[in-house]
């Protein structure tokens, strides 16, 4: 049975304004592994949901977040750029996402965002919610900033965490383990066959992203990644499944 895990990047997000709550409720009920997400922190230090460094294109808002304390940012709208259906929707603070997650079998993948000057603020905000709400052994953190993810390991080591990339890097197994993580998120289709397997030989998980095409979410799974990041997270669980009928 393929058990590549199905996490829907920003939620439902081809049919549902990202990083919102409804999109996030979508893939739920759709049946997602899991969901990936953006945080960053606000002016006053609240661990926000989003993924631009500014308001512009998903907001009624504009500047940057980190311009706007947390009650200036829950005042925008964060859904009527997708359409008008969803301008209640709000930017989520990180704590009302682990909330809704507290109750639903889902993973989180957390991917910390922020400027470099914040590392020491995004672990001592968000490492203490993931306690509190009890959900240490639901998440994986992961960024593009590989400085901040080694920080928060530091602090609590039994948090899976990944590295991000974007380019085909020069022996990754070796990188991966200097690092510390446990997992690499790259970016489709950067990754040979053989060198995927060579990285899942050596107990790294790999998860593929955003995949979109029915082809690839396929070939991912084939190659038994243990997770594939896609905005269509329906889709992705069609794929899965008729691979799982065929066996």
């Amino acid at each position: 049975m393929n058990k590549t895990a199905i996490f829907a990047h920003r939620g439902a997000s081809l049919h549902y304004p990202e990083n919102t709550m409804v999109a996030f409720e979508a893939a739920y009920k759709l049946g997602a592994d899991g969901i990936e997400f953006d945080v960053q922190l606000s002016k006053d230090l609240v661990p926000v949901v989003i993924h631009d460094a500014t308001l512009n294109r998903t907001t009624n808002g504009s500047g940057y977040v980190g311009a706007h304390t947390v009650e200036q940012l829950k005042s925008l709208s964060a859904g009527s750029w997708f359409d008008s259906a969803f301008t209640e929707e709000t930017i989520p603070t990180l704590e009302e996402v682990l909330i809704w997650a507290s109750d639903k079998e889902m993973t989180l993948n957390i991917e910390l965002k922020g400027a470099i000057t914040q590392r020491d603020h995004v672990v001592k905000t968000i490492l203490p919610l993931l306690h509190e709400y009890e959900l240490t052994k639901r998440v994986i953190l992961s960024s593009f900033d590989h400085n901040v993810i080694q920080q928060a390991l530091k602090v609590a080591p039994e948090l899976e965490s990944a590295v991000i990339v974007t380019a085909a890097l020069y022996k990754p197994e070796r990188y991966v383990k200097e690092v510390g993580v446990s997992g690499y998120h790259f970016m489709s289709p950067l990754l040979l066959e053989e060198e995927a397997k060579a990285l899942i030989h050596a107990g790294i998980k790999i998860r593929p992203y955003t995949v979109n095409s029915e082809g690839l979410l396929k070939m991912y799974m084939e190659w038994e990644c243990a997770g594939i990041f896609t905005d269509n997270p329906k889709l992705a669980l069609q794929v899965r499944e008729q691979l799982n009928d065929k066996e």
